[in-house]
This record gives C-alpha cells, sequence and structure tokens, in this order.
C-alpha cells in the first residue's frame, strides 16, 4: 500500500470514529466532549491540508489517530461505571490518562522532530544534546497546548471535576515529558544513522 493510500484510511478511519464518539456524546449532552470533538477536528482538519509540508509520514499519521482515539475514548467509554480516563491499570501504578500523556508526548516529539529537522543547522543536528532538548521543548509546548484546552473547558464548560486539580494537570505534564525523553531515544539514533548517510553520500 502506498503512502497516499494509507494516509486516506488513517483518515477515514479518523472520521468515523470521530462521528462515532460526537454521536455518543451529544446524545448524553456531554458539552464538554463536544467542544474536545470540535477541537480533535479542526486539528484533523489541519493535518489532512498539511500534513506534507510537515514532513508527516504515515506512521506518525497513524499515532496522532491513535491518540485521538484514546483521547475520546477515555472521556466516553465506562468500565463499571468507572470512566476510561479515571480506570486504574495497574492499581496505585498505573492509569489510563497516564498512559495517553505519556503517549501523547511520545507521538508529539515525532511530530516535532519531523517539522524542525528540515530547518536546522549542521551543527544543532550533530550535537546530540542540542538536538534532543530542541525537540523535547517543542514537544512539550505542543502538549502545553492540550493543557490550556482543558483549562479553557474549566472556564466556561465547568469542567473541573472531569479535568481535575492542579496535582492531576502538574503529572499530566510529567507523564508528557516521560514520553517525550522516551521518543528521543529512538529518534536520535535513526537521525544519527541518516546524517551520516547523507554525508557519506
Amino acid at each position: 500500500m502506498d503512502k497516499k493510500r494509507e494516509s486516506k484510511c488513517i483518515l477515514i478511519f479518523t472520521i468515523i470514529y470521530l462521528i462515532f464518539f460526537t454521536l455518543i456524546a451529544f446524545i448524553r449532552k456531554n458539552y464538554e466532549f463536544l467542544y474536545y470533538a470540535v477541537i480533535l477536528s479542526l486539528l484533523i482538519l489541519t493535518i489532512v491540508l498539511y500534513y506534507k509540508k510537515l514532513h508527516l509520514s504515515p506512521i506518525i499519521l497513524g499515532g496522532l489517530s491513535i491518540l485521538g482515539f484514546m483521547h475520546l475514548a477515555g472521556g466516553v467509554v465506562y468500565i463499571s461505571g468507572t470512566k476510561l480516563y479515571d480506570l486504574w491499570i495497574i492499581q496505585g501504578i498505573l492509569k489510563y490518562d497516564t498512559i495517553v500523556h505519556t503517549l501523547g508526548g511520545f507521538i508529539a516529539t515525532f511530530v516535532a522532530y519531523n517539522i524542525v529537522n528540515p530547518h536546522l543547522d549542521l551543527k544543532t543536528k550533530h550535537h546530540p544534546i542540542l538536538f534532543s532538548l530542541l525537540i523535547i521543548l517543542i514537544a512539550l509546548g505542543i502538549a502545553t497546548i492540550n493543557e490550556i484546552l482543558e483549562f479553557l473547558a474549566v472556564i466556561f464548560l465547568g469542567a473541573q471535576e472531569a479535568v481535575g486539580d492542579y496535582f492531576n494537570n502538574a503529572l499530566d505534564l510529567v507523564f508528557n515529558m516521560l514520553g517525550s525523553i522516551i521518543a528521543v531515544f529512538f529518534i536520535y539514533p535513526y537521525h544519527y544513522k541518516r546524517q551520516n548517510k547523507k554525508n557519506t553520500n
């Protein structure tokens, strides 16, 4: 399957689950969720229009789609009366929300890498610490936008209970950073190998 076809399949999958979860939220009159659905729809539209200019591969697009699915499912799906976002995968250690934020930081770092890599000078590209720090900070900036959107939901939609307190917000940022740091251990070896190959040729 070529990249164009893969991207189209990912888009279709994303639109289907977005419509499905939006209908559920509409039936339940979950206006906070509808707010997130609108935001996600705008994000999808932006990616569809500019994914080539942002150098996003089908793998990254797939990761973003899965992340969107997990995010929306977390706010709508209930297991034994507990919202998925509040569900403990390992009691007292690992929560569904934690997994989503770690994955979010991980994928955001790949997005940051693909966006900035074509525009970096050789000195930055060959400096592992500077290079890693740069894409981690950009990824954390992307992840912080989500926290700002949640803050707006608290102000205008009264979503304090769903969003959580300051501790929860800080914990989200910590796990975003953890996911970003993990991503760098995958990105830099690939980046270094690709740079060496270019220099050899």
